[in-house]
This record gives structure tokens, C-alpha cells and sequence, in this order.
């Protein structure tokens, strides 16, 4: 390696990332292997554990006071390049018709959809087996999830539902790529931003390949020791993302710090609401409620529209409450997927969000007024019904599982072809 470098441990600097020791890494108490030295701290224990270490020059970066402030725990707090937190320089909700029918773009995204499937499961190997991360590749896939929005966002976000529980890293990353740039765009970043968003959430998860399979699968609720382990996900991934070359910092921000929270109760820098950037907390706010919806080893999903409500009532300790607002708004009074009962008596679920007449979404019927399953499941676009003279309303949000339904299933079977139009 031309850009390691021998140190003395009493020449060490902050800044420097160290990358090979002078003894085996397991022989020492520090954590990871491969890492910038951030603080005092570590300086301290390089030099009681180490004669000398391996410090790689390219991924050094000198420091200097305003890259830092001081953590309620003691360890200075990395400052990332990216826009903070303050929806005030957000142009704001940015409804936007979509320029491509659902139906029509349903296949496409279905097909990028799995191609993303696909290749998270590949990077996890490969990071399991200590290979390469074709990091290039995250980033054209989540560029094509942008398109796939740009064409129609509901095509995209209703394959979202198809949430797997032994597949659940899987499935997490993609919808939380997904929903983040969804999310980005009714705010109104720029179109760099959300390249970044949607590269940075697609990897969020990544440092959970480092954490024992043991652990990452068990089935039931874990120990204390192993939720320590979980917790050190989002520093894990930085560090691999910090050894690749080509990543932006905001990326890095992004894995790193999306379970900080506002009142400084996240991790692992213990951030609060003044320190915190606004990609990292839009993938936050997401991370949470994917994770709420989806069939877990040890918890059952609830519906988006209680996952919501729980979520805006965590505003004041965990996230912004006007970001957790714009959310709400973003996924609409009746997200897609929701279960819901309408005037006719009839159960739907819904397909598609009505940005311009909120009330008036598209569903997929699924049962009829007597609540025994249609032959061939229904479109019906309450907005044109209404147009037409004829006054169906839902009446009232269902609780996720209603009548035995299962959306995920809903969605893996339906490719809309033959499905009758009401």
C-alpha cells in the first residue's frame, strides 16, 4: 500500500486514520479495524496498547476546530459537509403530477425494484466473505429509483409492501431508499441532493454485516451486550464506507448518523436537534416507520396510518416535529397500502395517493360488500367516480391483517393485467 506509513504512537495526531496496528486488532479494546482518530481518547489508548501503527495518508484529514463540537458523552461530534436541519431553507411540500400511468410504469419499477433486491443481497455476501463493495452500483440503482419516482412515485412506493420477514435487511434498505427520496422530493431538495439521499439510504444499513450473524438473526428479543453490538451499526458502516474510495461525505453522513435523535437520546455521537443534518434525519424518520410496518422476528407490523400516529407523537424526543409533519403529508390520510372500508361496504387497499384531492385516492378492491373476496380484484380511482355522479367515500382506516389480508401478497400477485376496472 504506497499510502501506509509507519507512526510512532507519540507522533499521532487527530485526524489521522489509522489503519494497521503493530499487533493484532483482537490482542487490543479498540473496536473496529481501520478508523480516524477523533479524540483524545483514542490517542490515549493507541498509545497505551501500540508501539507504533500503519496510518494511511489519503484517508487522513487534518482537523480543525469547526469540524468538531463537543458530544453529551465526551467524544467530539463529526461535522459533515451537508445541508442541517432547518426546514426553513426547504422550498417546502412540491405536489407533482406523475408524467407516466401506474399501470404503465408498475413493470418498470417492479424491475428495478428486484434488481436492487438482488444486489443488497450480493454486497452482504460479498462484505460477509470480506470482498470489494461494488459501491458504483448502489448508486446507478438508486439513481433509477429516482427515475422510476420522477415517472410516477406510486408505482415505486407500492412495491415498498413487499416486506419479507426472513428477508428483512433486504427488503429494509430498498424501501428506506425509496421512501427517502420520496420524501426528499416533495420537499423540494435539488436533484443532487436527492442522488445523495437515495445513495446514502440504500447503504444505511450496510455496518450490520460487521455485526455476528448470531446476533443480526436472532429470533427473539436481544441482551443488553447484544444490543450494544446492533448499536455499533451506523460507525461500522462508516468505517467501511470511509476505507472505499469515491464516497461523499454526505453518504457517510447518512449511515452514520440516522439513529441520532433530537433530544441527543440516538446514537452514536448523541446528537441533538442543532447538530443534526437534514439527509441523515429524513432517512431517521424513514428508517423508523419501514421498520414499524414490516413483520420483524420478534415484532408484527402495524398499519401505516398507526405507525404514523405513533411516530408524530415521538416528535418532541425523537425527530422535528414540522420534518415528521412534512412526512405525514408526504405518505398522504391514507398511505398507500392502506387497508380501509369504504360507503359501499367494500374492503380496498390503497394503490395510489391522490396528491391534489387527499380523500380521493385509487384502490385495488379486494372484497366485496359481504366481505368474501372478488374473483378478479378491482381498480377503482375514487376521484373519477366522484366525477362521474357516483358518491363512494371510505369510512374508515383498517388495522393491518383485516379480514385475513395480506398486502404483501397482494402486491407480489398483482401485475394489473385482467384486473377489472370499477
Amino acid at each position: 500500500m504506497l499510502n501506509r506509513k509507519k507512526v510512532d504512537v507519540a507522533d499521532l495526531e487527530l485526524g489521522m486514520y489509522v489503519s494497521d496496528l503493530d499487533r493484532p486488532w483482537l490482542e487490543t479494546t479498540l473496536l473496529f479495524q481501520g478508523f480516524p482518530i477523533l479524540s483524545e481518547a483514542e490517542l490515549e489508548e493507541l498509545r497505551r496498547c501500540c508501539n507504533y501503527v500503519y496510518v494511511d495518508e489519503e484517508q487522513s484529514v487534518p482537523l480543525k476546530p469547526e469540524h468538531f463540537e463537543e458530544a453529551p458523552h465526551g467524544r467530539p461530534v463529526r461535522r459533515f459537509p451537508t445541508r442541517q436541519l432547518n426546514l426553513a431553507t426547504v422550498a417546502g411540500d412540491k405536489p407533482m403530477r406523475p408524467t407516466v400511468k401506474f399501470e404503465h410504469e408498475l413493470p418498470r419499477a417492479r424491475e428495478v425494484y428486484h434488481q436492487a433486491r438482488d444486489y443488497i443481497n450480493s454486497i452482504f455476501h460479498e462484505i460477509r466473505i470480506a470482498r470489494t463493495i461494488p459501491i458504483e452500483q448502489a448508486r446507478l440503482l438508486a439513481e433509477h429509483m429516482l427515475e422510476s419516482i420522477a415517472n410516477n412515485e406510486n408505482a415505486m412506493v407500492w412495491l415498498t409492501l413487499l416486506k419479507k420477514k426472513d428477508e428483512y435487511t433486504t427488503y429494509h434498505s430498498i424501501n428506506v431508499c425509496v421512501l427517502s427520496m420520496l420524501f426528499g422530493r416533495q420537499l423540494g431538495l435539488t436533484e443532487g441532493e436527492l442522488r445523495l439521499l437515495g445513495f446514502g439510504a440504500l447503504l444505511h444499513d450496510i455496518g450490520k454485516m460487521r455485526v455476528p450473524l448470531e446476533v443480526l438473526n436472532k429470533t427473539s428479543r436481544l441482551e443488553p451486550t447484544e444490543i450494544e453490538l446492533m448499536r455499533q451499526h451506523p460507525t461500522l458502516g462508516h468505517t467501511m464506507l470511509a476505507e472505499a474510495e469515491g464516497i461523499p461525505e454526505q453518504v457517510k453522513e447518512i449511515v452514520y448518523s440516522h439513529h441520532e435523535r433530537v433530544d441527543g437520546s440516538g446514537y452514536p455521537q448523541g446528537l441533538k436537534e442543532e447538530q443534526l443534518g437534514l439527509l441523515p434525519m429524513i432517512v431517521s424518520i424513514v428508517d423508523v416507520y419501514d421498520a414499524m410496518t414490516s413483520d420483524r422476528a420478534y415484532h408484527q407490523r402495524i398499519s401505516p396510518h398507526e405507525a404514523l400516529n405513533v411516530m408524530y407523537g415521538w416528535a418532541a424526543t425523537h425527530f422535528p416535529e414540522k420534518l415528521m409533519a412534512a412526512f405525514i403529508r408526504c405518505l398522504g390520510i391514507y398511505p398507500v397500502g392502506s387497508i380501509v372500508e369504504l360507503s359501499s361496504g367494500e374492503v380496498g387497499v390503497v394503490l395510489t395517493v391522490n396528491r391534489e384531492h387527499h380523500l380521493m385516492p385509487s384502490l385495488l378492491l379486494v372484497l366485496n360488500r359481504d366481505k368474501q373476496p372478488y374473483d378478479i380484484p378491482k381498480m377503482l380511482n375514487l376521484e373519477l367516480q366522484r366525477q362521474g355522479g357516483v358518491n363512494i367515500s371510505i369510512t374508515r382506516i383498517l388495522p393491518s391483517g383485516a379480514y385475513g389480508l395480506d398486502v404483501r401478497k397482494l402486491v407480489d400477485e398483482c401485475r394489473l393485467a385482467g384486473v377489472e376496472r370499477g
